[in-house]
């Protein structure tokens, strides 16, 4: 019976024409079914895409895991300040002081900014004495150099040493020490400091110091010079 009937529907199968376009109730039906597959996949697409972008920005703002095992925020850099220009002699003036010690003299030297513009000093300045005639002293003269006042005087270290800024009006000062001027009576010199920009500043007032004296008159005389400092403290 069942052998009957297959063959009974394979004979009515044979008879019925191929049909080679879809009806087109199920042609509609199958547009409708990739229009809307298509909708599916593309809403799906833009989800993960957004998803990778969320993920992708939460990662960029993380900082290095610390070692504990927590990420720190990363700091953008902040540009940094450019700094002041050196100080040129045009832009100061130098006034100095100095006061009897035990056969020497000591005092220091006050530079003042007198320029609408801050500027820097450092390191320690170079020191020339003049003779009546403005020549350069150059025998029996030696140089050393001296610890800053802040530092003779056991004080904090300066906020940005060793450079000094000195805003238009600020000061700053070198420290000194003179002694053994020979022979006794002999003019004070005149004496001129280079500074950090460029040139000389004539140091004004110490022509009128009398000189120290002559303790030793086989030996020269001997300035000690202290670096560029804030303020007008002088050495104790």
């Amino acid at each position: 019976m069942d052998d009957e009937l297959r063959d009974l529907f394979q004979r009515k199968a044979d008879d019925v024409p191929p049909h080679r376009e879809a009806p087109p109730a199920l042609a509609r039906r199958a547009r409708r079914r990739v229009a809307l597959n298509g909708l599916t996949i593309g809403a799906l697409v833009v989800v993960l895409a957004g998803g990778a972008f969320v993920g992708v920005r939460a990662l960029g703002g993380r900082g290095a895991a610390q070692p504990g095992g927590h990420p720190t925020a990363t700091t953008q850099p902040t540009p940094s300040t450019a700094a002041a220009p050196a100080c040129t002699s045009g832009q100061l003036r130098a006034v100095g002081s100095m006061e009897g010690a035990a056969g020497s003299r000591e005092g220091a030297v006050a530079l003042t900014n007198l320029s609408d513009q801050t500027c820097t000093l450092q390191g320690t300045p170079v020191i020339t004495l003049l003779d009546d005639n403005l020549d350069p002293i150059t025998d029996g003269v030696t140089f050393d150099t001296s610890p800053a006042g802040w530092e003779a005087n056991g004080q904090p270290e300066p906020e940005g040493w060793p450079v000094v800024t000195l805003a238009p009006g600020d000061a700053a000062s070198v420290g000194g020490r003179w002694s053994n001027w020979c022979p006794d009576g002999r003019a004070a010199p005149l004496f001129r400091m280079e500074v950090t920009g460029g040139g000389t500043v004539d140091v004004l007032g110490l022509e009128a110091v009398s000189p120290p004296p002559c303790n030793v008159p086989d030996q020269p005389s001997t300035i000690s010079v202290g670096p560029f400092e804030p303020g007008t403290t002088s050495p104790a």
